[in-house]
């Protein structure tokens, strides 16, 4: 299933986990609601996930928890917070696009007309 509101992310681990702590984590990260796919390669978490139903900032809520009891720490280095904030901003977008077919120019025409109205 891979539609327009599919996303792929790959989060960066800062080392490379061993077999039982990676069935673990990717037994509760595959138990999330959206979560279609995820897989560990080295030091690589790859999460496929659909937009509708869940956002990386969502996962990343319910990830470090189990991450962290599990001493498995994320990189979170200043670029890799910066892209990851960036990435959720945009997701947080998406979603409502996606809910408001009618799309930003209706909400801006809305905006403006709201503001003309008031300044008379």
């Amino acid at each position: 299933m891979n539609n327009k509101n599919s996303k792929i992310r790959t989060l960066s681990l800062t080392t490379v986990i061993s077999g039982c702590e990676k069935e673990t984590l990717l037994k509760h990260i595959q138990s999330k609601d959206g979560v279609m796919n995820c897989s560990i390669q080295g030091s690589d978490l790859s999460v496929e996930y659909d937009l509708m139903q869940t956002s990386l900032e969502e996962l990343l809520l319910e990830i470090k928890p189990i991450s962290e009891s599990l001493n498995i720490k994320l990189k979170d280095s200043f670029v890799t917070k910066l892209k990851t904030e960036f990435i959720c901003f945009i997701e947080t977008n998406q979603r409502e696009n996606i809910s408001n077919p009618s799309g930003w120019h209706l909400r801006l025409q809305n905006i403006y007309l709201s503001l003309a109205e008031h300044t008379r």
